[in-house]
């Protein structure tokens, strides 16, 4: 019987791995458009999902796998499941951005239980198991100790899935922008996520998240001493669309109120 540390070494590999598909370049990269505007997946998406999935079935056979690019997932935290984005920031790697990241969590009976989330154009490779911290490449990773909100960086998503919210998230975003020191969008909620858990932000936000863009990322930054609610200041579940904060902790009422 492997041990949980061993599954979570192969998984970290087999993500590995699957980075390499991430660096082709953009040239042969067929698109396909999903539901909604600007929904996009590539065969990259779709190959390394096959890849990985089939990875982890070979290394946890009972587990179930919540995947995005899955017509029909099984939305329960079961025993093993395990929570897959193959490629998050699948736009930045249509352009060739280079800011885009597999991200992966395992829970067990329900809970979060460890994150992986690999930026390959970096070679970054963030990590963490339960009560274990969070690292990059190994190294031990903090949040920032900036207690306030006009001392920090903070980035936000502005949920492209859905255009109707691009109003309301401009206002919050120009509000947020005038009470804090500057403010970022990117493209990939994971790497957003993982940057506050590293102490190169201090703070994330968007409207609209399906669990595989926040599931592996929120387990680093909680090992990394951050937070990450709801808009109203409840946790999350993991396995529901839900608009999210993602902060070290210490900005995360007040920013939580300029959202409001």
């Amino acid at each position: 019987m492997k041990t949980i540390e061993t599954v979570i070494e192969q998984a970290v590999n087999l993500v590995i791995d699957a980075g390499e598909m991430l660096l082709y370049n953009v040239d042969d990269k067929k698109v396909i458009s999903k539901s909604g505007t600007a929904n996009f997946v590539t065969e990259i998406d779709i190959g390394v999902q096959d890849k990985i999935v089939k990875g982890l079935k070979e290394i946890l056979p009972e587990s179930n796998i919540i995947a995005e690019e899955t017509a029909e997932n099984e939305f329960l935290l079961g025993k093993y499941t395990w929570i897959l984005d193959p490629v998050d920031g699948t736009t930045n790697l249509m352009y060739g951005y280079k800011y885009s990241a597999i991200a992966l969590a395992l829970f067990l009976e329900g809970i979060p239980y460890a994150g992986i989330v690999y930026n390959p154009y970096l070679n970054e490779i963030f990590t963490a198991q339960k009560s274990k911290g969070a690292f990059i490449n190994n190294k031990p990773i903090k949040v920032t100790e900036n207690k306030l909100l006009k001392d920090s960086l903070v980035t936000f998503g502005t949920s492209p899935y859905n255009r109707a919210k691009a109003d309301e998230t401009f206002r919050i975003t120009k509000n947020v922008f005038l009470k804090c020191r500057d403010v970022r969008r990117t493209g990939s909620a994971a790497l957003d996520i993982c940057n506050v858990a590293a102490g190169r932000t201090d703070g994330f936000y968007e409207m609209e998240l399906q669990p595989w863009d926040y599931a592996g990322a929120s387990i680093i930054l909680e090992e990394a001493g951050g937070k990450i609610t709801d808009w109203q200041g409840k946790k999350l579940d993991y396995i529901n669309k839900t608009a999210a904060i993602a902060t070290n902790s210490y900005v995360h009422d007040e920013l939580m109120e300029a959202i409001k």
